[in-house]
């Protein structure tokens, strides 16, 4: 039997994966026929762990990752061990599950994520067995997941709360749910949104910082396409703004004591990597310059919201401002 399970929903295959192995460790105790191959590495035993006899008349079962992503000259290996043995793609007793990671490519707007040798190998696997693409799921259903998982962890987290994290952190199930492992392990199994804003270093925050780590350093150009980038990946001007505002709001906290990273973090309750980038970056603005800024940005603020002035225009507009300082 032939199982491809693939797509950009890593954990979720993970997730598959890991059913998989602990039912057939549930059932075959001595575990010695349970294989795992990754085709990035030397899988010289491969063929032999296909074609070896059982041991103990025990169901085998193969685990292979990489059959959409690696070099032509390797699948076609592959591809001939597998027609050699046509007894796979029929078998009960030995078990073929192939597993890929394809990372999105959002390059090809209104076409296929997928190359043409990725699209050519899923034909052929297709026809040898049972395939499975696992799809990023969107907000609504990861939410629902998110609960669901959270339920049985006994993890306390309310839907708000989740909806706040995602919009943070984006729709990747793995990230969103190791962010709620890490904040559920800090709360002592509840997860809070005020925790959320305090330990969880957003995407837009994140990339915001090499916004504001060029203007520290007065490199405007820098900073500019560190903007692109943000419209390039369709952030909303609003989200950016709100973490340039907080990140001088920040930096205006600190300017006013002399103060450790570590001293930072507890004090002011700051991510530990924000507290890093935060300080990092108050070392080059004077405390006037920090209120100059802020002003600045408070007054960018106001015009988006009364309409006065697009959002990206105004934060623009900003950044070009520092050529004049």
């Amino acid at each position: 039997m032939i199982y491809l399970y693939w797509g950009e929903n890593s954990f979720l295959i993970q997730e598959k994966l890991a059913k998989i192995s602990e039912s057939y460790k549930a059932k075959f105790k001595s575990g010695l026929n349970l294989f795992k191959f990754d085709l990035e590495e030397n899988c010289d035993e491969l063929k032999s762990a296909l074609e070896s006899q059982s041991m103990f008349s025990e169901k085998k079962i193969v685990f292979l990752r990489g059959i959409l992503s690696v070099p032509e000259v390797k699948f076609e290996e592959i591809k001939e061990t597998i027609n050699k043995n046509k007894f796979l793609n029929k078998s009960e007793d030995v078990i073929l599950v192939l597993y890929d990671f394809i990372i999105p490519r959002f390059d090809l707007p209104g076409r296929s994520n997928l190359k043409t040798s990725e699209v050519n190998r899923l034909n052929f696997l297709k026809t040898l067995g049972e395939v499975k693409e696992f799809k990023n799921l969107d907000k609504p259903k990861l939410i629902d997941w998110c609960l669901k998982k959270s339920e049985e962890e006994n993890i306390k987290i309310s839907r708000n709360d989740l909806a706040f994290l995602i919009d943070g952190v984006g729709c990747d199930a793995n990230r969103v749910w190791n962010e709620v492992s890490k904040l559920s392990a800090y709360g002592g199994g509840v997860v809070t949104k005020k925790d959320i804003e305090n330990l969880v270093v957003f995407d837009v925050v994140a990339s915001s910082f090499k916004v504001t780590d060029a203007l520290a350093q007065k490199k405007v150009s820098q900073a500019l396409i560190g903007l692109n980038e943000l419209w390039q990946n369709n952030e909303e001007p609003v989200m950016v703004l709100g973490a340039m505002v907080w990140q001088f709001r920040n930096m205006l906290k600190l300017a006013d004591v002399k103060i450790t990273q570590t001293e930072a973090v507890q004090k002011f309750k700051l991510n530990p990597w924000v507290a890093q980038k935060t300080l990092s970056a108050l070392k080059n603005f004077s405390q006037a310059e920090l209120k100059n800024i802020y002003q600045s940005l408070v007054d960018v603020d106001l015009a988006i919201k009364t309409g006065g002035k697009d959002g990206r225009e105004a934060l623009t507009d900003f950044v070009y401002s520092f050529l004049k300082a």
